[in-house]
Parts: C-alpha cells; structure tokens; sequence
C-alpha cells in the first residue's frame, strides 16, 4: 500500500489499523498532501471492495450521500426509500473531505453510520458491508456547532503534514509515480475480515497494561481538573482533552488488534504508544500528550525490571562502607545538623523502610521509639533515619561509600541502555508503529529518565 509514497507509511499502517479495529479515521491536513490517496489505497487492501468518496459543502444534500429518493416507490407504495447502490450505503471503504461542512441531516444519519454500521432506509435498517471511514479536513470542528457527537466517532486522529525530508521532496517532484497493484492473494477477503475481527477479542490485555491505561487516564482527569500530580510527569497541557470510558474501551479494541495483527496474543507497551493518535481534541495538545504517553509506558516498562528499580531508589547510591559508630555499646548515634542523637540499636534494628513508627525526643538527645502516634514518624533509610520525611545519615567510622558513585551510575546506566534497546526492538517490531529512531518523544523519555537516575545518584 506504500508504494510510490514519501513519509505516508505511519499514516496508510494507522488506515488499515483502524478499518480492521472497525474504527473510523480522520486526517487534519492541508490540501494536497495526499489525505484522499491513502483513501484509494485503503480500497485496494480489500478484495472485491467498493468506495465512495464525497467532497463535503453546506450546500450538500442526503441525496448525494445515501442516493437520492426511489421516486417510483414513493408513487407505487408511499414509502420513502432511497436508491443507495453506488452511494455510501453499499460502500466498503468511504472517504469523506470537508466532513465539518456537511448539514444537520447528514450528521445525523452519519452518527448510526459511524458507530453501529447501519443505516435506516424507511422503515428498514439496512446493515452496512462498511469496513472503514476516512474523513479529512483543513481544521476541526469547530465549538458550539453541536459537531462534538461526530467528532468522538472517529477515534484515530492524524495531523498529515507536507513532505519534510529533502531527498523525498524531490524524488516526489522528478520521478514519476510508481502504481500501486496488490495482489489478489494479499487482498483482505470478507472471510478473513471477520476472522481477524474474530480473533482480536481472544487477544488478552496484562495487568500491567490495565496499569498503564489507568495512569495516564488518571494523569489526564488531573490535568482537566488542575490537579498537578508527580512534577516529573507534568505535562502542563492546554484544555486537557476528555475521554470518555466508551472512547477508553474502543482505543483498547485498537491496541488489542495491533497486538493479534503483530502475531501476539496479548497487548504489550509497544501498543500503547497508538494512544497518541487516539487521545487529542486539539491539535495543540499533541506534543503534550506525546510526552504524557512516553512518560508512562517507558515509566512503567522499567518499573517491572526490579534491578533497575532499585537502584534508581538509591539503595545502592547510598551504602555506606564504614560501620555505625556506638559509644556504649548499645545506642547508634545519628547526626541532625550538628547535633548528635542517639537511638537503641535494638530500636532501630526493629524499624522498617516500608512502614512508618513513631518516636518521642527525651531531653538528654536520646530518641525513643513510641508505641502510641506521635508527632515524630520515623523509617528506616539505606543511611539512616528518615523523621517527618527528611532524612539524616547515621554517624559512621568512615565517610567512604562502597565504591564511586561515577561507577555504580555508569552500572545503572549500562542497564538502563540495556533496556532501551529491549524497548527499541519492541518498538520496531510493531508494524504500526514508526522505527523508534523516529519517535523522539520515546527517546526523550528514556534520557529524562536517565537525568532522573543521575539527579538521585549525586544528591
């Protein structure tokens, strides 16, 4: 299907992704840049398939969409009936430019359409053979046009843009264009359509997947409701977009069939990334909702590899070599400014790094650990205590630490690289998805991931 396009692989992959999602697909770009082409590929992909393609105006009636009304019916029998074949009714794959322009009584018909594949002729539902929509524009829909129904139907969302690459540019302007034939035995057949619709629903979705949904679903009620959560994932979006829990479902049938059309049997974070073609209203939260998504799914790829995890807590940045200093024997001693304290070595043997105790401060710089609440919540740390949340070392024979932190950053590193290219390959192997070379907000994630473990390893 990509044959003789320059930088339309992405789009013409998400095309086909979304007809065998069974979603409709819109494309916001400038004339002349290849919306309608994709369109007339998308045909192709079908065997035995029809189109319909129609340039939306406000002067555009149902007739030029649904055919016009079955004049001898209506005389013969008074029913209101209109001819549909060769219109949108009877059409496989539709394309509809300037979608924003067309009238009230074309929206409405257009909703059933989008969303259950029917179309009421009459007094009969006809059940469509539609498999995919693609409508386009130069901008979207605008506000407070009673537009926002027709706009959540289409659940793809891609911004189509000129030619950036020089060479491409001009290979596009000097060699002539080379056809696209698709071989009868590549061609989708409607028996193997409704299989692969078949077997998307035995494609299973992890937990941790439902983790990553949740998270950024979460991350965006936030944001709509100006709740700044971890400042590390701000991503100061503009009139955060809402997604509906219908909107959420669908977009989780796209990934599940990203995943069984890739050959797998449950969805993995390379899938996740299609969410950045699923979650914008506004074009201006693009490179926002990019960032969100790469936080996320790389945030949580590394989460489920403990090793990495562990380190970047700072449980090895921070070992210490020298061993605690006790006085009599029987109390460490940790140092708050200047000020030394001393704490029951049983006592502190007994605290937890996970689970917060209480103390009392006695007059004699003695810390006692307090069965009852109490205005001092203390944990145990790699270094020492951590009361109210600050943390302070424990006083200790040698000020060395076990190793140079230089080495255990350039270790943790070396892993974090590691993984990188564990999530490359997975990135490159999904079909729908560009090189990862090419998705730079992936790439950015990994390295504010790797300021974040450097950032922990120096403090």
């Amino acid at each position: 299907m990509c044959v003789g396009t320059f930088e339309r692989e992405e789009l013409i992959g998400l095309s086909l992704l979304g007809a065998l999602s069974g979603e409709s697909i819109f494309l916001l770009g400038l004339p002349g840049v290849g919306k309608s082409m994709v369109a007339r590929r998308l045909k192709m992909a079908f065997k035995d398939s029809r189109s319909f393609e129609y340039l939306m105006s406000r002067f555009s009636i149902p007739d030029e969409i649904f055919g016009p009304v079955s004049i001898s019916k209506l005389k013969d029998s008074d029913s209101y009936e209109r001819v549909v074949d060769g219109y949108l009714p009877t059409a496989d794959v539709v394309f509809l430019d300037e979608i924003w322009k067309a009238g009230p009584a074309i929206q409405n018909s257009l909703l059933t359409v989008l969303n259950e594949k029917i179309y009421h002729n009459g007094d009969k539902d006809m059940r469509l053979p539609l498999k995919a929509v693609i409508s386009a524009s130069n901008e979207l829909p605008a506000e407070d046009e009673g537009l926002e129904a027709m706009w959540d139907r289409f659940l793809i969302r891609y911004v189509v843009k000129p030619i950036s690459d020089k060479w491409n540019f001009i290979s596009l302007i000097t060699e002539k264009p080379e056809d696209c034939v698709i071989p009868d035995n590549l061609q989708i057949t409607t028996d193997e359509f409704d299989e692969i619709r078949s077997g998307v629903q035995n494609v299973t979705i992890p937990w941790e997947i439902g983790e990553v949904i949740f998270s950024i679903r979460e991350k965006l009620e936030d944001e709509r409701l100006n709740q700044k959560t971890d400042s590390d994932t701000d991503t100061a979006l503009l009139e955060p977009p809402y997604v509906s829990d219908r909107r959420w479902k669908k977009a989780m049938g796209v990934l599940q069939t990203s995943a069984f059309l890739n050959g797998r049997t449950a969805v993995d974070m390379s899938d996740c990334v299609l969410l950045v073609h699923i979650l914008w209203d506004n074009d201006n939260q693009i490179s926002s909702i990019e960032k969100l998504v790469a936080q996320v799914v790389v945030g949580s790829f590394m989460k489920y590899r403990d090793d990495v995890l562990r380190s970047v807590e700072g449980m090895e940045f921070s070992k210490p070599v020298g061993e605690p200093i006790s006085p009599d024997g029987k109390h460490y001693v940790f140092m708050v400014g200047n000020e030394e304290i001393l704490i029951a070595k049983d006592d502190y043997e007994n605290l937890s790094t996970k689970e917060i105790s209480y103390a009392l401060l006695t007059d004699d710089s003695r810390m006692q650990i307090s069965g009852q609440p109490t205005s001092l919540r203390v944990k145990k740390t790699a270094d020492g205590l951590s009361v109210n949340n600050f943390s302070y070392p424990l006083k200790r024979n040698s000020n060395l630490r076990s190793g140079s932190v230089k080495a255990m950053l350039d270790r943790v590193n070396g892993e974090v690289d590691q993984l990188e290219q564990c999530f490359r390959e997975m990135v490159d192997a999904n079909i729908f998805l560009l090189p990862y070379n090419d998705c730079a907000f992936l790439k950015k994630a990994f390295g504010d991931y790797r300021e974040k473990i450097n950032r922990k390893g120096y403090r």
